[in-house]
């Protein structure tokens, strides 16, 4: 990478519809908006709560120290931070997308360890991306996979997610 790319990255390509993503080149940066549709689940280890990606927190129940009042989340002396998540579709209409993603921690173990060490005052904090959930996506367009002229594949295109984030239910 270069200077000027790692100073001044490059901005993704906004698709407005799904379909858009057949004119992009292959390991270009794009960015699109659907709906969640998983291939499989991960289950929210403190909730059991279905999702395709958990961003987790936890605090033991010593490092949260009180000072002059102030709220336990900005006097935290200690807290650990793990993601996971599996490959999903995003979903408009009849058209699809997978999107491929790092899978990131055990958080079942992770969880059970914490447990394990810090007993039952273990605080925690968990964002999920849920089934159809809106979501907006920015990755990287992979070249199409090898399949017979015969066949269509599920999907339209395979990206590489490099961030995803669920949208508020109230935007459009």
């Amino acid at each position: 990478m270069s200077l000027w790319q790692h100073l001044w990255p490059p901005r993704p390509r906004r698709l407005e519809r799904l379909p858009d993503i057949l004119g992009a080149a292959r390991d270009e940066l794009v960015t699109f908006i659907g709906a969640v549709e998983p291939l499989e689940a991960i289950h929210d280890p403190v909730s059991g709560e279905s999702a395709v990606a958990i961003d987790y927190r936890a605090a033991p129940p010593h490092s949260v120290v009180g000072v002059a009042g102030a709220l336990s989340v900005i006097s935290r002396t200690f807290h650990v931070a793990r993601q996971q998540a599996v490959d999903f579709l995003v979903v408009d209409g009849p058209h699809r997308v997978l999107v491929c993603v790092d899978r990131g921690t055990d958080l079942d173990a992770f969880h059970r360890d914490l447990l394990v060490r810090h007993g039952v005052g273990l605080r925690t904090e968990r964002a999920l991306v849920r089934p159809g959930a809106r979501v907006c996506v920015i990755g990287r367009r992979l070249g199409a996979r090898p399949t017979s002229p015969l066949r269509d594949e599920p999907y339209l295109a395979v990206v590489r997610a490099q961030r995803f984030w669920p949208l508020d239910p109230t935007s459009p």
